[in-house]
């Protein structure tokens, strides 16, 4: 019986539980009906609309200075000072770089000198003028920062590390250049020259470069920043201005009056920010002239010095190569790297049929005197050849004269090029912000004269 009720109790029918159902329903409407009575209340008085269209328009004019603001930072980062600051300091990173590149050579090679040449004495006259010309070219970069902490801290990155490259190569030169030195002391200022070149190229070279790259991207910046503000901060005028005539018109529709006085003020307030903006902008067709013919060539400049740092990178694994610091590589994979760096070859621009002569020319010193000296044993011959003096390291020294004296002319053409920019606008932000701050003072007026009549 019990089981019998129980399959009863299985197939009876279950009465639709539709109670919760509309009571939800119905509750989600009481809502909605709230919502929307409240938004009827607060939208459908005159003097609460009134307050709507004031909020509106006190906001556009706060967008309106906001914009200004940045706008003008742009225009200063687009005007004569900061360019030319700007080309000053990539210009000063690149010597840095290429300093360092003829430290690290000169450094690696006085190893390789005989004490009896007079080329040790030669390197280490070299080595001493590039340390020399690196701080020279910090300190006049420490009077371009314009006080940005982030110029200031890469330029005290790159004086602090060469310090440390600096203690370490007078380690390994302490250590290793006594002819008399024990062999012992020799390997470990091998070792100390080995971690120095290595320190340069894993860490000075690239925070100098890193300088490079941060000056020329803020002058590609430049133009692209300018450009944004110029047209971001003349449009939010406009906008503005299209909106106090809307709320003009609309307030004389509600109140059947014709002008508004408060809203009169605001008009004219951003007319004249308008104007102000114009004549503060008067400087841009110039300087977006100069900043796109020296983008241009800022292309070519960026190439010759990518060629100039691989063929220094080549010259210096010249020496590593015949100190015995790169042992790790089989000769063939040294001879092959060199070729690569070097560009030996190369055809295409931006070499000039000068450029490409003498590279060839010292592609093939090299060659002969290094890489065939090497294969037949005669160690001393090929070193010799690559130290000052020799046939490849004269070879080398004609191209890179040609190479370095082609990105000085780009480098004073860009510089020249900037300089014609005009100055940036004075006050642009400033005056912006109180002709908004006198347009909201109008508003403000105006809407509560109405608000009250309404009371």
């Amino acid at each position: 019986m019990r089981v019998a009720l129980t399959e009863l109790d299985r197939e009876a029918p279950t009465e639709p539980d539709t109670a919760r159902g509309p009571r939800r329903r119905l509750g989600g409407g009481r809502r909605r009906g709230v919502r929307r009575r409240w938004l009827r209340s607060l939208l459908v008085p005159t003097p609460n609309r009134f307050i709507l269209v004031g909020v509106m328009l006190v906001l556009l004019f706060g967008l309106t200075a906001a914009i200004a603001g940045l706008a003008a930072r742009a225009a200063v980062d687009a005007g004569r000072v900061m360019v030319t600051s700007a080309a000053q300091m990539s210009g000063n990173a690149q010597g840095m770089h290429r300093w360092l590149a003829e430290a690290d050579a000169a450094a690696t090679g006085r190893f390789l000198a005989s004490p009896e040449s007079g080329q040790r004495d030669q390197l280490n006259e070299r080595y001493e003028q590039a340390l020399g010309e690196v701080r020279r070219l910090l300190g006049e970069s420490a009077g371009l920062t314009g006080g940005d902490p982030a110029r200031a801290a890469g330029l005290a990155r790159v004086a602090n590390q060469l310090s440390v490259y600096a203690n370490l190569v007078q380690h390994a030169q302490t250590l290793g250049a006594d002819p008399a030195a024990k062999p012992t002391d020799a390997l470990l200022g091998s070792a100390y020259l080995r971690e120095a070149s290595g320190y340069l190229r894993g860490v000075l070279l690239p925070a100098a470069q890193q300088l490079w790259e941060d000056e020329t991207t803020r002058l590609r910046e430049a133009r692209r920043g300018g450009q944004l503000a110029l047209f971001g901060s003349i449009g939010i005028t406009l906008l503005t201005l299209g909106a106090l005539w809307w709320s003009q018109r609309y307030l004389r529709r509600r109140t059947k009056r014709r002008v508004n006085p408060g809203l009169v003020l605001a008009t004219a307030a951003m007319l004249a920010t308008t104007g102000w903006l114009v004549a503060s902008w008067r400087h841009w067709p110039q300087a977006e002239k100069g900043l796109t013919v020296a983008g241009r060539q800022f292309e070519r400049h960026r190439d010759l010095i990518e060629i100039q740092r691989g063929a220094l990178q080549a010259r210096a694994d010249i020496y590593l190569r015949l100190g015995g610091n790169s042992s790790q590589y089989g000769m063939d994979a040294l001879n092959e790297r060199f070729e690569r760096d070097a560009r030996c070859g190369q055809a295409q621009e931006p070499f000039t049929d000068e450029m490409r002569s003498l590279v060839g020319a010292w592609c093939n010193a090299h060659r002969r005197y290094v890489e065939e000296n090497e294969r037949l044993g005669a160690h001393r011959a090929a070193v010799d050849a690559a130290l000052p003096g020799g046939e490849v390291a004269t070879a080398f020294g004609r191209y890179d004269t040609v190479l370095t004296n082609e990105i000085t002319m780009l480098d004073r053409d860009i510089f020249r090029e900037l300089t014609a920019t005009p100055p940036a606008p004075t006050s642009m932000g400033v005056v912006t912000l109180l002709l908004c701050l006198l347009a909201s003072a109008g508003v403000l007026v105006g809407i509560g004269v109405r608000v009250r009549e309404y009371q």
